[in-house]
């Protein structure tokens, strides 16, 4: 899935989808080679394991760079009021090890929406003109090293670009997260997908991210029992009216979400 070229960006993103469904990104016209998709599997694997994480990591997406690509995917961590994504990527230089995207300052941000040039794909470039790399600070013998000096790099615009993204357009089917008795957002166990109907009907998606309508909080914020389709925004009700739109696949076997902005010209699939 690819964003038009005005935009400085290449897309290729799932939102959430699990890597042996990867072929569901065809009809986008773009997906990831079996090298990409191989090595992928294995460091997903490791970081599962070497950082416990509470939730299944997921494949979120590529970006293209002109060097090399990157390829991400998340965890999802609970938290009250709403879980909390925590992105990884790598780079198809380098898709042994996953790296945790940083954490941004509000300065940060700032310079990443400037910034229209396409990625690179090496995260540790710097990203300010005529910036240079902080010189390593003298240590007497026995004292320990200060904490190395943060600057700007690549990687900091990747995991702002990241975040937008999926604020604008990860969405999920009616059900497929609920409520619990803890009033904490959860994954719905028994959730099996939607009809074939239902899979068609724009009215039956939502964006998954802490809500931002004043009903959909208050819906979240309340005691008792939240229904589904309470507590998300629903994408039917983005401005402006009629950006989104729901469709089958020539074969009729899947429902497609296309957002086709300037800034995230994007499918999203949801259902085979």
């Amino acid at each position: 899935v690819a964003h038009p070229p005005a935009s400085g960006l290449r897309v290729v993103t799932a939102a959430t989808m699990e890597l042996q469904n990867i072929a569901n990104l065809g009809p986008s016209g773009y997906t990831l080679s079996i090298e990409e998709k191989s090595a992928l599997q294995v460091s997903m694997l490791a970081i599962q394991r070497k950082e416990n994480l509470p939730s299944k990591l997921m494949f979120w997406g590529k970006i293209m760079g002109e060097t090399n690509d990157y390829l991400i995917a998340y965890s999802l961590i609970p938290a009250y009021y709403f879980p909390v994504k925590r992105f990884y990527y790598c780079t198809t230089a380098n898709m042994s090890t996953l790296v945790q995207m940083p954490i941004l300052s509000p300065e940060w941000k700032e310079l990443s929406a400037a910034i229209k040039l396409p990625f690179r794909g090496e995260p540790s470039a710097l990203m300010i003109e005529g910036a240079e790399e902080p010189e390593e600070p003298e240590v007497a013998e026995g004292e320990e090293a200060p904490p190395p000096v943060e600057v700007f790099r690549e990687q900091h615009r990747l995991s702002y670009v990241v975040s937008q993204i999926d604020h604008d357009v990860a969405v999920v089917p009616r059900g497929a997260f609920i409520v619990d008795a803890a009033h904490k957002v959860t994954k719905n166990k028994f959730f099996e997908g939607l009809s074939y109907p239902a899979a068609g009907a724009l009215a039956n998606y939502y964006h998954f991210r802490a809500p931002e309508s004043a009903r959909a909080a208050a819906c979240l914020e309340k005691p008792g029992i939240v229904r589904p389709a309470d507590f998300l925004d629903p994408v039917a009700e983005d401005a402006p009216a009629g950006v989104w739109s729901q469709f089958y696949d020539s074969s009729s076997t899947m429902s497609v979400s296309r957002i086709p902005t300037p800034r995230t010209m994007r499918p999203t699939i949801q259902h085979p």
